[in-house]
């Protein structure tokens, strides 16, 4: 189950069937319509959206095996699991199963151009598993990108949903979301970066902390914090004024617990530490999904 990151695909699962349950259906059946998509079409998308990243994970434990021998020693890697020529046959075949589910309900229920995304998806977790982790910023930025496609694609399915109506309270929701999602996985990837530096650091990787250095890396993480803690103040005064219980929840939820995140990360100097706060990030993103069903 390490191997292909299993609490990861639980996470990526649980988001689009709560986005999908509490933005995405409501949103259709208050102007008196049935979702196009069923229960269990909708199921057998998000179930094709983890087979893809599964992919992605065992392709990318693959290319990682010489940084975790640093950073991770006693990690169970893929190698003690599978030869290298598995590894790349069930890489291809997690991918090719995704795509043919999502084929299926593109093709039948919407537009076979919307397949498009799952293929992107599947060219960026392989040029980042093989290219851009390495590089400075963008592979922070393709994971961060990867994650926000997971709501993208739960709206984007269900052509009566307003995904660009940005005068419906449901779309301007889903949007808030992506952002949120967006910027705490780009916190949560600098706060890893800072974990591996030893790694990185044997392998040659130009990440965040080795070219700028751990205390500006912490400072941008402040940055992107900031921004993500802006959003959500705005949100609750002007877009979610009505809903105490959502406000309540992203205050008290996410905002007070991501500065004492913050706090925690100014403090620490060890890998630990550092381990033990994108822990907690994980907390925070579990709780922003959790709080689309108050929506």
């Amino acid at each position: 189950m390490t191997l292909i990151r299993f609490p990861n695909l639980v996470f990526i699962f649980l988001t689009q069937i709560v986005a999908y349950r509490f933005i995405v259906c409501p949103a259709v059946t208050s102007n008196f319509k049935l979702p196009t998509l069923s229960l269990q079409c909708a199921t057998l998308l998000y179930f094709s959206t983890v087979l893809i990243a599964a992919a992605g994970y065992i392709i990318n434990d693959y290319f990682d095996m010489g940084i975790d021998m640093v950073n991770k020693p006693h990690k169970m890697t893929i190698e003690k699991f599978f030869s290298r020529r598995r590894i790349i046959i069930w890489h291809i075949l997690l991918n090719i199963l995704g795509l043919m589910i999502a084929g299926y309900i593109a093709y039948h229920f919407v537009k076979l151009r919307f397949l498009s995304v799952q293929i992107l998806c599947i060219f960026l977790l392989l040029v980042y598993s093989t290219t851009f982790k390495r590089k400075l910023l963008s592979g922070n930025l393709i994971i961060a990108i990867l994650t926000s496609l997971t709501l993208y694609t739960a709206a984007l399915y269900e052509p009566k949903f307003h995904l660009y109506d940005f005068k419906n309270s449901y779309s301007v929701s889903l949007w808030i979301y992506l952002l949120f999602s967006f910027c705490i996985t780009f916190v949560r990837e600098i706060i890893k970066d800072i974990e591996d530096v030893k790694g990185d650091l044997v392998q040659k990787c130009e990440t965040i902390p080795l070219v700028f250095g751990i205390n500006r890396a912490k400072n941008i993480v402040f940055l992107i914090a900031f921004i993500l803690i802006s959003i959500i103040f705005l949100a609750s005064l002007f877009l979610l004024h009505a809903n105490i219980i959502l406000k309540s929840t992203l205050l008290l939820g996410i905002v007070f617990p991501l500065f004492i995140t913050l706090y925690l990360l100014w403090k620490a100097n060890t890998s630990k530490q550092f381990h033990q706060i994108s822990t907690y990030i994980k907390i925070i993103t579990f709780i922003g999904i959790l709080s689309m069903t108050l929506i």
